[in-house]
């Protein structure tokens, strides 16, 4: 499609940023209409997720024309044909088939499809308006009996204004993946500026300059996301298996509310909620997979017999979150106790305590939003020794002070300790974690007041960083200098005396993990952006860490993936 062909009348929605489809670079573009001139129809790139042995979910945004930009509601109806091959050049096409994208969804387009060899490397690609998508890459699950080892890019927390996608640019270049996870906050809701007296710094800002609380508003902030070139080539290189966590709607979600809604300014909350799931959905490469219940995200994929992944929905049926000193830090224990409180409600965990006992797969996989594993201020006396006061005492002393975090799983104590209480019974039980922008290896103690002097464990936890998102430590920093390392210390110096558990933290830089399941171990690999408001920074590896079959332990691995 040329310039000639699209009306040139100029929107007030500005786009930095577009992905130039032949080697990934970027054009610095002024406007829409010349982001759309680039790149029309396919502005927005082409996408794959939720693959099985047997089919995947292909993904595009078509824009018929300069008015139908994202949100808007404009533009007609689209017939878009696709196909599928073995090859890059589409000799070895597979399947072909059309479809309709209309303003209805956004111009978003999913096309389930099916009957394709498992373990497969494929190559798709959409046409329409007389104009050819660029190619995107994607892979089909290994088969049951499968023993092949299954390697996962994990990444979470990208706020645009934040930082740079560079974490999204090396998973991109790499050839080793089957897939990408990606466990939340794929984009943000705020306005431009930041949480901390204007910190962190923007080193841009994403489309609209206002915080999203409507339909067409997280439709724009989406397609502002998806025209980031290094996301783009993400998307186009694997297949990504997603869930939502807060910031797709708002800060501190749960099921009535959110931290950052004010229902006197922004309206019906579960007016907003639905709008923020809808455009997620919309413009996710995701397979819907329960007719009764279009929001459902929850979800079980199998990866041969090394991996059981169930994605977790951990804000839709969240009770309200104890109350806390700052944004969910430092809250009395006891706050936390709640029996009727539910990170996931309750159907949730029966689906995924009854799939966990049944699984037959090596690794039980959980995609899981927020951290499991606790964090406490100062150290608990040992179990075995409160013991000698009575049962009575000792129940009431199992209780932690203080907690560190409570928006996490540390402000749901009674669910989380029945599901640990089911993990004890089930070998291999790993749970991959975002949200915190820290990294973190930690095993997942039996009962943490008794872990010190008994070392119990029941699965492992690791965290990967965010991918734009600073931590709590370098905000500081930005605030007040050296501050922010001081603050480290001491949450390290508490780790090692109150969280024994935690084997290793990283509090400072962004980036992803890289982990690999195999027949004898998983290993997670960390790799760390020097500077992430910088789009040219390196990306380095930091840290290996492992778990051995039947373990239930977090060690030193001797190096990094290869």
């Amino acid at each position: 499609m040329s310039d000639s062909s699209l009306p040139q009348r100029a929107l007030s929605r500005r786009t930095l940023i577009a992905g130039a489809i032949g080697g990934g670079a970027a054009l610095a573009l002024a406007s829409w209409p010349e982001a759309v001139a680039a790149g029309a129809p396919f502005v927005h790139g082409v996408a794959s997720g939720d693959p099985l042995p047997g089919g995947i979910v292909l993904w595009t945004r078509v824009t018929p024309s300069v008015e139908a930009a994202p949100g808007s509601g404009a533009g007609p109806d689209v017939d878009v044909t696709w196909e599928i091959a073995r090859d890059a050049g589409f000799s070895l096409v597979v399947q072909q088939g059309s479809a309709v994208a209309s303003a209805a969804r956004d111009h978003t387009l999913h096309v389930d499809v099916s009957g394709l060899q498992p373990a497969t490397a494929y190559y798709y690609r959409f046409t329409a308006l007389g104009a050819t998508s660029r190619t995107g890459r994607t892979r089909t699950a290994a088969a049951p009996g499968s023993s092949a080892p299954v390697r996962f890019g994990v990444v979470s927390c990208a706020n645009y204004d934040w930082g740079y996608f560079v974490p999204y640019k090396f998973l991109a270049q790499r050839t080793d993946l089957h897939a990408i996870l990606h466990l939340g906050d794929y984009v943000y809701e705020y306005a431009p500026g930041g949480v901390l007296g204007g910190y962190p710094k923007n080193p841009r800002n994403a489309d609209p300059l206002h915080e999203c609380t409507t339909l067409a508003d997280y439709r724009v902030r989406h397609g502002c996301y998806k025209l980031e070139a290094n996301l783009q080539d993400l998307h186009a290189a694997h297949p990504m298996v997603a869930v939502w966590d807060d910031h797709e709607i708002a800060n501190d979600t749960w099921q009535d509310g959110a931290e950052n809604h004010d229902p006197a300014t922004e309206g019906d909350w579960a007016t907003r909620a639905t709008a923020g799931r809808r455009a997620f959905l919309e413009w996710l490469p995701i397979r819907h997979t329960d007719p009764d219940d279009w929001q459902r995200i929850n979800r079980r994929l199998a990866f041969g017999d090394q991996v059981d992944l169930w994605m977790l929905d951990e804000r839709r049926f969240r009770t309200q979150p104890p109350k806390s000193a700052l944004l969910g830090y430092v809250a009395l224990g006891s706050s936390s106790s709640d029996p009727d409180a539910s990170m996931i409600g309750d159907d949730q965990e029966h689906w995924l305590v009854t799939g966990l006992a049944a699984s037959t797969a090596r690794w039980k996989v959980l995609g899981n939003q927020v951290p499991f594993f606790p964090q406490v201020l100062l150290p608990q006396v040992p179990g075995q020794v409160t013991d000698l006061l009575g049962p009575a005492l000792s129940k009431k002393l199992e209780e932690p002070l203080l907690q560190l975090y409570v928006e996490d799983w540390n402000g749901f104590l009674a669910q989380r300790q029945r599901l640990v209480d089911g993990m004890a019974g089930i070998d291999d039980v790993v749970i991959l974690t975002g949200d915190v922008h820290q990294s973190f290896a930690s095993e997942i103690p039996a009962r943490p007041n008794r872990y010190l002097l008994d070392r119990r464990s029941v699965a492992v936890e690791y965290v990967t960083p965010g991918v734009a998102s600073p931590s709590l430590q370098t905000m500081v920093n930005q605030v007040a200098p050296g501050v922010g390392n001081l603050l480290d210390t001491v949450l390290n110096t508490n780790a090692a005396l109150a969280n024994p558990w935690i084997r290793w933290s990283e509090g400072f830089r962004t980036g992803c993990m890289i982990v690999e399941f195999a027949s004898d171990r998983v290993q997670a690999d960390w790799f760390l952006v020097d500077k992430g408001t910088d789009p040219d920074s390196p990306i380095r590896w930091a840290a290996s860490r492992q778990t051995k079959a039947g373990t239930r332990r977090v060690t030193a691995a001797a190096r990094a993936l290869t």
